[in-house]
């Protein structure tokens, strides 16, 4: 055993305690302050990106708006061309139907 009494070494013990929770209480400390630095960094961080998001989405709203538009036109050429042709139709089937009734009211008057 050692030489000191026990009261001196228990003295010692406590003391070294004393000094670890301290040390200890100042990492904690520390690591605190790095945790609420990292989450900082990562908010601002998050609000970069979101920021960056929104613009390129707005850009590609952008686009797609023009892309919808030129399809409305296209559609609304698409139509007109379609009435034109069914116009042309219509009148090219009077035109013959007329036709075919005069040759046949010619035909019936001559085999009379």
């Amino acid at each position: 055993m050692s030489a000191q009494p026990l009261e001196i070494r228990m003295a010692h013990l406590e003391g070294a305690y004393e000094q670890i929770s301290e040390r200890l209480n100042g990492i904690d400390g520390r690591l605190t302050a790095l945790d609420q630095k990292i989450d900082m960094r990562f908010d601002a961080f998050a609000l970069k990106m979101d920021a960056k998001f929104d613009h390129r989405f707005a850009a590609i709203d952008h686009r797609f708006e023009k892309v919808d538009t030129r399809f409305d036109a296209i559609d609304r050429r698409f139509g007109s061309l379609d009435k034109k042709l069914m116009n042309g139709f219509i009148a090219g089937l009077t035109v013959n139907a007329a036709s075919i009734a005069a040759v046949i009211g010619a035909i019936l008057t001559i085999h009379r």
